[in-house]
């Protein structure tokens, strides 16, 4: 008896999808780092949020048959998402803000080695040693960035961490919430990435010269264009082929540090860190390619 793939993925687009995001992504946080020179990073998440927030909102409700994106069968899982989300945006340009982009780019993917770990507390996925020993690998390359000789700003790294801690519950989240449409699950990250930034707005709102009207606008549009792109990128295909191609982003924030911020970076120790993280995550792709392997086996001999 012959056996259908266990899932009918659009691979490729997944991938292109991921590449979109990651790339849209970088320009987010460029524009968000040119801003936190004079803007409080709490007051660029709130306007990334608002300016695409206000748009999707009037699609949604002004339009009869969108409404039903406002409603949603997994309504604990959309609101933690979008409550973490909003907490973790503030999180993410506070580290661009004190790191180059490179560094905090390397930070940010190891996202991807404590996915597990939070699949395992809040999906119940089963974690092995094998995975658990490649978490604690990847946290040595993140050592070598770090140097603790105190060539780095040591709170950009430890906002860097906890970005990556809330980037991955996202991460997890999203995974769990495929059932969902993209635009539902991005209606209410969007809703959450505009209060909770917004309760600190009376203290630190500042005016907005014309001349930066358009990087806030840029932060909002490649921002929310991403997070759109990466709901599909998991909705496409598997989460163990979408990954890789983040590490897309470390290329662009490497050129935007030295062409454009002119960054005096320790390239062995970006280079050896970064090592020790993307195989620690690759690794941990490869172990889930092999306990999905043994799977399938498993369900052909249960059929033959």
């Amino acid at each position: 008896m012959s056996i259908s793939k266990p899932h009918n993925d659009k691979i490729f687009i997944g991938i292109a999808f991921c590449i979109v995001a990651h790339f849209l992504f970088f320009i987010m946080g460029l524009s968000a780092k040119y801003l936190s020179a004079t803007h409080h990073v709490a007051e660029v998440a709130f306007y990334r949020n608002l300016i695409v927030f206000i748009p999707l909102l009037a699609f949604i409700i002004l339009i009869p048959k969108n409404r039903h994106y406002v409603k949603t069968t997994q309504p604990k899982w959309v609101a933690f998402r979008a409550i973490v989300g909003g907490i973790s945006l503030v999180v993410t340009y506070a580290t661009l803000s004190l790191l180059p982009m490179s560094y905090a780019t390397v930070l940010f993917f190891t996202s991807t080695l404590l996915t597990p770990v939070f699949a395992h507390f809040f999906l119940k996925e089963h974690v092995g040693w094998h995975r658990w020993a490649a978490v604690l690998f990847g946290m040595i390359g993140v050592y070598i960035i770090a140097q603790p000789s105190g060539a780095v700003n040591m709170l950009g790294m430890m906002l860097g961490l906890i970005a990556a801690l809330l980037h991955a519950s996202m991460f997890v989240t999203l995974r769990n919430l495929k059932s969902q449409s993209p635009l539902t699950v991005t209606f209410y990250f969007m809703i959450g990435g505009t209060l909770i930034p917004g309760l600190a707005m009376p203290w630190i709102a500042a005016p907005i010269p014309l001349n930066e009207l358009w990087v806030f606008l840029a932060v909002a549009l490649s921002g929310g264009s991403a997070q759109l792109c990466l709901a599909n990128a998991y909705k496409y295909a598997p989460a163990s082929v979408v990954t890789p191609f983040a590490y897309s982003a470390l290329i662009w924030s490497l050129l935007a540090d030295y062409f454009y911020w002119h960054y005096t970076l320790d390239i062995h120790a970006v280079i050896g860190g970064t090592s020790l993280i993307i195989t620690a995550q690759g690794y941990i792709l490869y172990r889930e390619y092999i306990n999905k392997k043994k799977k399938i086996q498993k369900e052909i001999q249960g059929l033959s």
